[in-house]
């Protein structure tokens, strides 16, 4: 056992390696079909280096961190995390960490190389967000290395940070700073987008209901809004994969119910309406989305779908419809810096600036957790700083 046999068979090659025995008896494996002996040759030594180490295509030992971040990402992270998730690692595992530290061995990491690319990073000018993506990849990904695969005995993560707060990064950190939309604004946009256009929903949900883009598209109008009593219940966001949309978790799962104000209600049971009315109209030419077994949005199988964003014949209206409109309020409605989250951004700080409660406005925005609210949308606005000053007037004892 450990040598790999080759032989001609007719016009091919094929390469035979000795297994361990089961009851006593002799067992191999042998593949044919390749061209040169070479080819065979080398293909057989994969197959027993596979085999040698329990159906791993390398040796632990000699494994470049590239390689076992590619076993990595298929062994767990497709398994255990969100689809979501799951791309995003693999997204910044292929721009960030591959071609940095990918030619190192797994073996050869150390404390010492993984905080220089953190540093790197930081001064690079990414932001904190996407450093902790980073570096929360490397951390599991390594601890899975010694807890599960004994391939290292300590994860040299364990001693790597962060840089602090207060450190200055040697290029400006890459945060698209949100902006608050005036009124004059948004009356302009609604003019430019109105009832009937096939933005002018989505915009609605996004200035309303704070709704994510992803959320915004995913809504289903008989399952996920009670017009009975006044609630939208975020279930989903919408997702592209594989070159379908597909139906998701929203982010960080935060499926929530909304209590809407009396416009959008009135609005949504418009939709409802005008939907049902124009299947009937469109009759057979009518194109009904359906939701397959994988929740991926098409017009050939699965169970009929009735999302709100479409258009009268049923087609899909689709969140890219999102980029033209951003295009035109960045030109024509002379608002450079609007992108989506901006109606999200713009919600949530005119319900704080209105005295809102942000527990509320925390649960409503199905953020992770009440810092997020307070640290981006606490804006101080003028409004903010007079009711700060009318307290301090009404209980100054100088005063009184």
């Amino acid at each position: 056992m450990g040598e790999v046999i080759t032989r001609k068979r007719g016009s091919n090659w094929e390469y035979r390696i000795e297994l361990a025995r089961i009851n006593g008896k002799r067992n191999q494996k042998s593949k044919g079909g390749f061209s040169t002996k070479k080819e065979a040759l080398e293909a057989g030594t994969k197959a027993l280096s596979e085999y040698n180490n329990s159906g791993l295509y390398f040796v632990p030992s000699e494994c470049s961190y590239s390689d076992y971040l590619d076993y990595w990402l298929e062994q767990y992270a497709k398994i255990n995390l969100a689809e979501t998730t799951y791309l995003n690692y693999k997204k910044k595992i292929k721009i960030h960490i591959k071609p940095n530290l990918g030619v190192y061995k797994i073996s050869s990491l150390n404390s010492s190389v993984l905080q220089d690319f953190i540093n790197l990073k930081f001064n690079e000018g990414y932001s904190r967000n996407t450093l902790g993506v980073i570096k929360g990849i490397l951390d599991t990904s390594l601890d899975y290395a010694v807890t599960v695969l004994n391939f290292i005995k300590v994860n040299p993560m364990n001693s790597v940070r962060l840089p602090l707060n207060r450190a200055i990064p040697l290029t400006p950190t890459r945060k698209k700073e949100r902006i608050v939309i005036s009124n004059y604004t948004i009356k302009k946009i609604f003019e430019r987008f109105p009832y009937g256009h096939p933005s002018y929903t989505p915009l609605l949900l996004g200035y309303t209901c704070g709704l994510r883009l992803g959320e915004a598209f995913a809504i289903d109008i008989e399952k996920d809004i009670d017009f009975d009593n006044g609630f939208l219940n975020i279930n989903h966001q919408v997702q592209f994969s594989n070159n379908h949309w597909k139906l998701v978790k929203p982010k960080y799962n935060s499926t929530r119910s909304i209590k809407l104000d009396s416009f959008t209600l009135s609005h949504l049971k418009k939709c409802k309406e005008r939907h049902f009315k124009s299947i009937t109209f469109y009759n057979e030419y009518y194109k009904q989305l359906k939701i397959n077994s994988n929740n991926e949005l098409n017009y050939i199988e699965g169970t009929p779908i009735h999302l709100l964003c479409t258009r009268d014949d049923g087609t899909y209206i689709q969140p890219r419809i999102m980029q033209h409109t951003s295009r035109v309020i960045h030109y024509k409605l002379n608002c450079p810096d609007f992108d989506y989250h901006s109606l999200r951004h713009t919600h949530a700080t005119n319900l704080l600036d209105a005295g809102a409660n942000p527990k509320d406005v925390q649960i409503r925005l199905g953020h992770k957790n009440i810092e997020t609210t307070l640290q981006i949308y606490t804006h101080v606005t003028e409004k903010m700083q007079n009711t700060t000053i009318e307290i301090l007037e009404n209980s100054n004892i100088f005063n009184k």
